[in-house]
């Protein structure tokens, strides 16, 4: 049969005939056979090796081409194979891509895709990409611009994800080989591309960003503007070589894009946000672009720059700790900074949080390459660092404040302080000054900037603001200012005091009033006070004390001026000794009946009985002659008045706690407690009742009310009032005061409350029957015979009470008090005794009469 069949080279279409002539059967195996026969013969037959396929290629092409539309998939599979071959073997010439390229566009390219295959649109995708490869340092391909724009802004658009990447590898070819002629067409690419950004596969992404690039840098301007805002968008993408490719690409434009400088500004905040990138790889890709876009930039701008070349200075004294950008990139950013930050602070106000932080980290980029730069930027650039502060995700907050630290490095006081001096009033704007506070110089704040600052936020409407959130940041500014200025704070020391102790008296929560102490020692290290507050207390808490002036009887428990009083009285030790004659009044207003609020009233009694009880602490650099005129207004005009009975449960338990006062006054030098102070060692006694004739006049004063406040309705007052008897007692004997007459008022008001409905009360007067008799004055039996049958009677009876511990407490008394009359209570339990049930008790009491009677 070889010996009938005709060269191949001298009769093509003769020595095929027989496979061409199959390729009309009926049946597909037969076809695919003659197809695979066909490509033995050509190809790989030894015979035609050395065959010239430019004469068999015109006799076979037509046959081999309509196989691409065959019904059968191995068939078609097969003829792209042979055609694929030719493109491999034949010479570079445009002739052959006429027949090719439109049956390839048919089946693929067209508007509707005949190729159902998915492997045989791969297979096509392959024949494509090899003749791009072929013919690609030709300019051969230039007329078939059309087909191949036809077929990849179709296929890049496919279904199927392998015949996406081969199209975009081929679009990327297209862009270098048809670099003439690509931007004629190129705006075609864009939407299908862009398509491919959301595709789930990440591999898929990449690819159409890496297509995406290619296109913009051969394409026309309107490519780029379609492309920035999604290629933007990707940024956000969860997957870190998207992400990486963006930052390539961007890299790439802003390196080679003809256009780069009409849109740095579109350019350079992708690049930028890269830097912050939570993936190293990202940030170090983005570091080495950006640092070469700067160093490329000097280049093609250097006699612009050769000023700033020349006198180039090493990184400044006053810099954050981190590398300086190099000059082109510092000036590319300082162009084009104000084109930049009014759309991060309109994306600060948007709703999604990870492009807030993106944001707020690409300002702070934005800032260390600006510099100065920004400073006509200032007002934008601290709008949206305050949009920012406020942000719920502590994410931004922690962005914000290392940009804002940033802004203080390199702007001067003079520029930001009148921008913020009227936002005082918001918390955001506090956090934001705090924080530049900390990257500002300490000269350059100490001159104006420390005493406006100072002076705005002392004013009672800021500082007395009761808001976490406020009071928070209000602390930090103070913070600042004296880690920034340290001793240079002694002029605005009075201003800082009254801000940080007004936070102490009214703080939000226990973690801001800690913050405040805090602060507040850090004020007396400055100052140099001492070793506790005491002394730093004793500078400046007549300030705040004169700066109380509301009404007090419109006060209530939130009222600052009443949480400052009560602060002061609890916390400033001996300091407040020397501020008596400003406390007097405050307390003589916020106590007087019965203007004031009963709540605000029972807070500042327990806060001066807690001031009475730790006097030698308190008034201990105290004159006498301003102690004694203090404690008489207290007395005269604060507790005695609240004494007197008025009907309701509110002038009830503000006369409890007057009762309670009035026991710590009442109290002898009671120990030293509280708070330590300076000279805590070296404590005098401190007597409130120091002359004689003072305490009787004030006798005669007070013994008629605790008379009537032991038949008080509250249990608790005459339980106070109870102790305030004992204390009475014992401190008028010690002051040789206490009378027979007194005695004789109270014992017998005392006595009635054995009969008491309160246990407690009960017990209070068993001890203050026992601490009357006990500091008794000298005492004729004889005379006041009769006070004694009624203290023993009643005692007596009550040694049979119900209750076992009060029977106990009533044989305790009884023991301590038979020493005055012995012999008369002896006759008392004999003439009775067949009358008590508890004979242990009276035979005990009996067993110790005899012993004293002996």
């Amino acid at each position: 049969m070889s010996e009938t069949t005709p060269k191949l080279e001298n009769d093509p279409k003769g020595a095929l005939e027989q496979y061409i002539a199959t390729l009309q059967s009926e049946s597909k195996i037969a076809r695919r056979q003659a197809l695979i026969k066909i490509n033995e013969e050509i190809f790989e037959n030894p015979i035609n090796v050395d065959c010239d396929l430019t004469v068999v290629f015109p006799e076979i092409y037509a046959y081999v081409l309509k196989c691409f539309s065959d019904a059968s998939e191995s068939c078609r599979e097969n003829a792209i194979l042979i055609m694929s071959n030719f493109i491999e073997k034949l010479p570079l010439n445009d002739y052959y891509l006429t027949y090719i390229l439109p049956v390839i566009v048919r089946r693929i390219g067209s508007a509707e895709t005949i190729e159902d295959s998915e492997e045989i649109r791969l297979i096509l995708m392959g024949l494509v990409h090899k003749i791009l490869d072929k013919y690609k340092g030709t300019n051969l391909l230039c007329p078939f611009m059309n087909d191949f724009t036809g077929i990849l802004t179709k296929t890049c658009t496919d279904v199927f994800p392998k015949v996406k990447l081969e199209a975009f590898d081929c679009i990327i070819m297209l862009t270098k080989i048809l670099q003439r002629d690509f931007h004629f067409q190129s705006e075609s690419f864009v939407k299908p591309l862009l398509s491919n950004f959301t595709h789930q596969h990440f591999r898929v992404r990449v690819a159409a960003i890496k297509a995406i690039g290619g296109v913009v840098l051969a394409g026309n301007v309107k490519c780029f503007e379609m492309s920035i805002t999604p290629l933007a968008e990707k940024l956000f993408d969860e997957n870190i070589q998207v992400r990486l490719q963006v930052t390539i690409e961007v890299g790439n434009w802003m390196l080679m894009y003809k256009d780069r400088y009409s849109f740095w500004h579109r350019m350079i905040p992708l690049l930028l946000t890269s830097l912050s990138d939570v993936m190293a790889d990202v940030r170090e890709t983005a570091t080495k672009l950006w640092d070469d876009i700067g160093l490329q930039y000097m280049e093609e701008n250097e006699e612009d720059l050769k000023k700033k070349t020349d006198f180039l200075k090493d990184v400044p004294t006053h810099y954050p700790d981190v590398k300086r950008p190099n000059l082109g990139c510092r000036t590319l950013v300082q162009s084009n900074i104000g084109k930049i930050v009014p759309a991060i602070g309109r994306e600060m106000d948007g709703w999604q949080a990870d492009a807030r932080l993106r944001c707020a980290q690409l300002l702070c980029w934005l800032l260390l390459c600006a510099e100065e730069g920004c400073t006509q930027h200032a007002g934008a650039v601290l709008a949206a660092l305050h949009r920012g502060a406020a942000d719920e995700d502590q994410r931004v907050v922690v962005e914000v404040k290392r940009a804002s630290e940033l802004f203080g490095y390199f702007i001067t006081p003079d520029t930001w302080w009148p921008l913020l001096e009227a936002e005082m009033d918001s918390w955001s704007a506090l956090f934001v000054v705090a924080n530049i506070l900390k990257g500002s110089r300490a000269e350059l704040v100490k001159e104006k900037v420390m005493l406006e600052l100072c002076k705005e936020l002392a004013d009672p409407d800021r500082c007395r603001v009761r808001k976490p959130k406020y009071q928070t940041n209000l602390l930090h500014v103070t913070e600042a200012l004296m880690d920034l200025c340290k001793n240079d704070c002694n002029t605005v020391a009075e201003k800082l005091f009254i801000i940080n102790f007004t936070v102490y008296a009214m703080p939000c929560d226990d973690k801001i009033q800690f913050m405040a102490i805090s602060n507040l020692d850090k004020l007396r290290s400055i100052e140099g006070c001492g070793s506790t507050l005491t002394s730093l207390y004793e500078k400046h808490i007549g300030k705040v004390l004169a700066d109380i002036t509301s009404d007090a009887s419109t006060w209530n428990l939130l009222t600052p001026d009443r949480c400052l009083l009560e602060c002061v009285l609890l916390h400033s030790g001996s300091a407040m000794g020397t501020q008596l004659h400003l406390i007097a009044p405050l307390l003589k207003e916020s106590l007087a009946p019965p203007k004031a609020d009963p709540e605000v009233k029972l807070k500042i009694f327990t806060a001066l009985s807690t001031v009475l009880l730790q006097r030698q602490t308190n008034f201990n650099k105290c004159n006498h002659y301003k102690l004694e005129c203090f404690l008489k207004i207290v007395i005269d005009e604060v507790i005695v008045p609240n004494l007197v009975w008025s009907p309701g449960r509110t002038a009830e338990a503000i006369r409890t706690a007057a009762v309670a006062c009035l026991c710590a006054v009442l109290q002898d030098n009671p120990a030293p407690e509280g708070p330590m102070t300076d000279d805590k060692n070296d404590l005098v006694e401190v007597n409130l009742f120091s002359s004689q004739e003072y305490l009787e006049s004030f006798l005669e004063q007070i013994v008629p009310l605790l008379v009537s406040l032991t038949d008080d309705n509250s249990p608790l007052t005459r339980q106070h009032t109870m102790r305030a008897i004992c204390c009475l007692s014992e401190l008028a004997k010690n002051r040789g005061c206490f009378t027979v007459d007194i005695l004789h008022r109270l014992y017998f008001v005392v006595l009635k409350r054995l009969d008491d409905s309160n246990d407690k009360v009960r017990s209070c007067a068993v001890q203050t029957l026992c601490k009357l008799f006990s500091c008794r004055p000298q005492y004729d039996t004889v005379v006041y015979s009769a006070h004694i049958d009624a203290l023993y009677s009643a005692l007596l009876v009550h040694l049979d009470d119900n209750d076992e511990i009060f029977q106990k407490e009533i044989l305790g008394a009884l023991i301590k008090l038979s020493d005055i009359d012995p012999k008369l209570l002896m006759k008392k339990i004999i003439t009775n005794i067949h009358l008590y049930r508890n004979k242990t008790a009276y035979e005990r009491l009996s067993s110790h009469i005899e012993k004293l009677l002996k």
